[in-house]
């Protein structure tokens, strides 16, 4: 079950954490989990198929596929080096966790971030634009399904732009 933190204090109540990342226009999701252990790829991909049919009809993602990483991963430093220096993307970040867990560091307001500790069944979309990193937790362990409008908008952008955070909170300020 996810974990999110965020000005000192930690919560992992779905409620809370969908309300709190709601507020900052991050979408949150529980999935809930199945059987994956053992199953390919494509099984998995099938397995959630209704989830992720429904989200690519509300969201107009056009491609979806499953990521995996593990400490036996061929250059995992280098491929987590790409991810834990704060960045962007000009499409959104779509993941739901199958298996294992990692951590989002989201950009909340200029000098605030949301601490999310996805873990198996747990769907998160951070916003194109939105400043963000990713590491693994110690377990050093993550299989995730990805969506994408276009995998081409998903390279890391690692230059700070304004992000204008459009909710009630904030009156749609640039930040």
């Amino acid at each position: 079950m996810a974990k999110l933190q965020y000005r000192g204090k930690a919560t992992n109540d779905q409620q809370e954490i969908r309300a709190t990342l709601s507020e900052f226009g991050v979408p949150y999701e529980h999935w809930g989990l199945r059987k994956t252990a053992s199953v390919s790829d494509e099984e998995i991909l099938q397995i959630y198929r209704p989830e992720i049919d429904r989200l690519m009809n509300e969201r107009g993602y056009a491609a979806v596929d499953l990521v995996a990483l593990h400490a036996e991963t061929t250059n995992l430093e280098g491929i987590l080096a790409k991810f834990t220096k704060e960045h962007h993307h000009t499409d959104d970040e779509v993941r739901f966790t199958v298996e294992g867990e990692g951590v989002f560091e989201i950009e909340a307001t200029t000098n605030e971030f949301l601490k999310f500790t996805a873990e198996p069944g747990d769907l998160i979309v951070i916003p194109a634009g939105r400043r963000h990193s990713f590491y693994l937790t110690s377990r050093r362990q993550i299989r995730c399904i990805r969506l994408f409008q276009d995998k081409a908008g998903w390279e890391a952008i690692y230059d700070k732009p304004s992000v204008t955070v459009t909710n009630a909170a904030h009156d749609g300020k640039t930040l």
